[in-house]
């Protein structure tokens, strides 16, 4: 039986959500729906210090400024779910989509770049359309039977 666990453990995972289009939305409320499309954050999810620290790295993108998880800590400390431990969790979770990067002077959005191009080149190109392929391949696969 665990072979067969181990057989049904994906080996890639992405969830993709559409929302209405982005209009007279705040900067929070933009990257709350930006982080909710690309499945980081989960609907009524009420600890959503992710959306804080993406806001954060936005900010300090603007002034080319990289941010350790320590100071993270300390600017959202009135925040629930902003311990240090979280805090590296979360800047992991951005890090594993492409959208961080970090070196031994912080953490920036990757390159202090836009954000669509990282959609773009490593979401869509990376992620999305080899799922699709494969889900093609086992739609092929459930036609032959």
């Amino acid at each position: 039986m665990s072979k067969r666990a181990l057989k049904d453990t994906p080996l890639q995972e992405i969830t993709l959500r559409k929302y209405e289009e982005p209009q007279k939305m705040g900067k929070r409320d933009l990257s709350k729906k930006f982080l909710l499309s690309i499945g980081l954050l989960n609907p009524g999810e009420s600890r959503d210090i992710l959306v804080d620290i993406f806001s954060e790295l936005l900010s300090a993108r603007k002034e080319k400024k990289m941010l350790q998880a320590e100071e993270f800590a300390m600017i959202l400390k009135e925040k629930s779910g902003a311990s240090l431990p979280n805090v590296r969790r979360q800047l992991r979770r951005l890090k594993e989509l492409k959208l961080v990067e970090h070196s031994a002077t912080g953490y920036r959005i990757t390159e202090f770049g836009a954000i669509t191009p990282i959609v773009e080149k490593y979401l869509v190109e990376f992620l999305v359309k080899p799922a699709v392929e494969r889900v093609k391949q086992y739609a092929t696969e459930v036609d032959k039977v």
